[in-house]
Order: C-alpha cells, then structure tokens, then sequence
C-alpha cells in the first residue's frame, strides 16, 4: 500500500460549496486491473484549501488515470473547477497534468501499526492536523518530523492509533492521524505523543509565534483551533461486497 496526498487551494467564500461537491461525488470503482487498487480516499479542508489523501495498490498515475476516465468523478471535477483558484483545462491533457503535479504533497514520513486490509475499516477514521509553519521554516519542519521519534502505534482501550503519515507542500505541513474508535478522545488521549516528546520544543521554534507544543495548555490550544475539517472518508471493502464506509464532517 502506498499513500499520496494532493493540495490545492479554492477560492475563498466557496467553502461551503466545495464540502457540498466533495462530500457527495460517488464512489468510484476501486477495481482498476493490472495489480491496481484504490483502497481509500480521504477529504480535508483547511480555511481554503483542499487535502486529499489517496491510499493505493499499484503507480499512483495509473489510478489517477482510471479515475479521470471515470464519467462520475469526471463530473464531480467538472462541478468543482469553477471553484478552484487555478482552473483546469479538461480538455488539454497537459493542463490537467499539471494541476497534478502542482498539488501532490511531499509524504515525510508514514508508520502503521498493520498491513492495511481491506474491509477492515469499520469503526476507523482520520483526523489531519496542520502544523503552523513560519514562511520558509517548511523543509526544517520536515526534516524534524522525518528525523524525530516513532509514535505509539496500536490499540489500547477503546481508541487507538493505528497508524500516521506527515505530508508538505512549501510550508503547509499536515499530519494524518489513522484512528479506531473514537476520535476526539483518540485526539485528547495522544496529544501529548503525537505534539510533545523531545522534539517539541525544537518544534515550537519552527512555528508562528504565539505557539508552544512543550506545554498541556500549548497542545490542547493546538489540537483545539488545527484540527482540518473531514469531509468525507471512504474504503475500498472487499472486491465481491464493494463495502464502503463513509464519514462526513
């Protein structure tokens, strides 16, 4: 399994339309062929920019090829390009292309605690949670994540965190946070981990001011006001049941 993440910015005011858009398109088919699979995508909006977080089997531009040649996504994009800061041309291959291109985020680092399975998704969610990176202080907030210390990965009461990917693109830095069980009290329970340790003072110098990850206050602050907003969550189920398990925000 291999998980990529795209961001690209709408224009602001249209939010709510765009949640509408993407919390509705329909479930594509996950079955692609040639060793292809898509196993899960995920929908985030933070302010005005969208965060999609792809998990697949097989290259990456083979399934994002099959979904562009899916008359139902196809759609849905069509719906959402107005909205989009950058509009694509869909009907010069290359310019879509490039929209592409432009938006796919920088995976920093990615820990699960077990193969992904697929079906195995009920009673799991994600939560993403952006880091508030000083303008230039991108790539050094990378290179902490990429250097910095593995989390607590498993199960353990009635929540747990079963697995945790960082993506970049320039200075938006996002953590996904892959949770069974409850989320808010997943959020509550692994703050400390996931904010604090040995790397949250070094960390905190990297932020905007007005932030601290080294104290309770700092990462209950945190938690509280970065937390993106979910629009939709969805997993590829068995290939005879087509399960799927949405979420909405």
């Amino acid at each position: 399994m291999e998980r990529h993440a795209l961001t690209f910015p709408v224009l602001p005011g249209s939010e709510d339309q765009v949640r509408r858009v993407l919390a509705g398109y329909p479930r594509p088919e996950t079955e692609i062929g040639g060793g292809c699979r898509l196993l899960a995508t995920s929908v985030f909006l933070w302010e005005n920019h969208v965060v999609r977080v792809i998990d697949v089997e097989g290259p990456l531009p083979v399934v994002m090829r099959h979904l562009a040649s899916d008359p139902a996504i196809r759609k849905t994009e069509e719906q959402l390009n107005p909205l989009l800061v950058r509009p694509r041309d869909f009907s010069d291959p290359e310019s879509v292309s490039w929209f592409f291109r432009r938006a796919m985020m920088t995976r920093v680092v990615h820990q699960e605690a077990r193969p992904y399975r697929p079906g195995s998704g009920a009673g799991r969610t994600r939560v993403a949670l952006r880091y508030p990176v000083r303008p230039g202080r991108g790539d050094a907030a990378a290179q902490m994540f990429e250097w910095g210390q593995s989390l607590p990965l498993g199960t353990a009461l009635r929540t747990g965190l079963v697995g945790t990917t960082v993506f970049r693109h320039g200075d938006l830095v996002i953590r996904v946070l892959d949770v069974e069980g409850d989320p808010d009290e997943a959020i509550d329970r692994l703050g400390p981990a996931v904010l604090g340790g040995p790397t949250a003072k070094a960390l905190t110098e990297l932020l905007e001011p007005g932030w601290n990850l080294s104290t309770a206050t700092g990462r209950a602050r945190f938690l509280a006001e970065q937390r993106l907003t979910l629009v939709t969550h969805r997993e590829a189920g068995d290939a005879a049941e087509g399960a799927e398990f949405p979420s909405s925000s």
